[in-house]
């Protein structure tokens, strides 16, 4: 590790040692990571990816970690953050279109589209993550979703070391899926918005309307990953644990969200294991009483 140290050094990559998963992920738990290197720009985490492939470096990708749990064991390995490709501006060539880094928050995305005079992206707001896990699970709330406005991205196929455009009608979008999920290689950098031109005041208005309802919802309070479960098809998977008589449980510092019984919580001092082993026992529950199977939104990093 220490020539791969080296390597970052002599390419200006930033990076740090030792840093706690707890800082990395949203339900804040986890070990310690190696090595998280936060590459600044595309020509950069070009190079980093060569030498960690050159050199069979285990690694990992991520954005702000709201849907990642690092084992308590930690992660001996290397974690590339997107964090340092967090710009966010209008395109020069139409002022309609907004260019973001995969580490700018869906906040700010959708922040900055208001500043800007443009609707399409208020139900991103209140969606936790960066705009790379946006695209990559096709994130949404309220009816809207990210495949509705993406128009292209810029990725790096890991597999090839190539830059590539992509446009938003060839990612595969359907419910919480795309082609990144699919093919791991392919590593979203920046993303193109096609919004419409919208009066702010209307544009604030359903902003403050869906926070006011996240607010009165959702355990926004606690450390989580949002949504713990994809709903299932003909299903809301918050009623279906909800019937299950697991509002409240507990396993550890992590509980189902009294609030909400699609969240899972860090109610005070929860491991990561406290946080897999609930996920696994409302998924077996689930399983028994209704033969309907939870899928997990949530990556655990060994």
């Amino acid at each position: 590790m220490n020539e791969f140290i080296n390597f970052l050094k002599i390419a200006n990559i930033d990076f740090e040692e030792n840093v706690s998963g707890a800082r990395l992920c949203s339900f804040r738990v986890g070990g310690n990571v190696r090595v998280v290197a936060k590459p600044k720009t595309a020509d950069q985490l070009t190079s980093l990816y060569d030498y960690l492939y050159e050199n069979e470096i285990k690694n990992i990708l991520l954005g702000r970690g709201s849907n990642v749990v690092i084992s308590d064991d930690g992660f001996d390995g290397v974690v590339v953050s997107l964090s340092e490709l967090s710009s966010v501006d209008i395109d020069i060539t139409n002022d309609r279109y907004i260019i973001a880094g995969a580490g700018a928050s869906m906040a700010v995305l959708a922040n900055f589209a208001y500043e800007n005079g443009l609707a399409g992206l208020e139900f991103a707001h209140g969606i936790p993550g960066s705009v790379g896990g946006g695209v990559y699970m096709n994130a949404g709330a309220y009816g809207g979703e990210i495949c509705q406005v993406l128009k292209s991205c810029l990725i790096f196929d890991k597999n090839q070391g190539m830059l590539l455009f992509v446009n938003g009608d060839e990612c595969d979008f359907s419910y919480r899926h795309s082609v990144f999920m699919d093919n791991k290689d392919l590593i979203v950098l920046f993303a193109t918005f096609e919004l419409k031109d919208g009066d702010p005041d209307l544009i604030k208005a359903k902003m403050d309307e869906y926070k006011a309802k996240r607010i009165a919802s959702q355990p926004l309070e606690y450390p989580s990953a949002g949504s713990t479960f994809k709903r299932p098809e003909g299903h809301f998977a918050g009623k279906l644990i909800e019937d299950c008589g697991l509002k409240g449980y507990t396993i550890g510092g992590a509980q189902v969200s009294e609030k909400h019984a699609g969240f899972v919580i860090n109610c005070g001092g929860a491991t990561a294991d406290d946080i897999k082993n609930l996920v696994a026992y409302i998924q077996k529950t689930v399983k028994e009483k209704f033969d309907v199977s939870l899928e997990c939104e949530i990556e655990f990093v060994e």
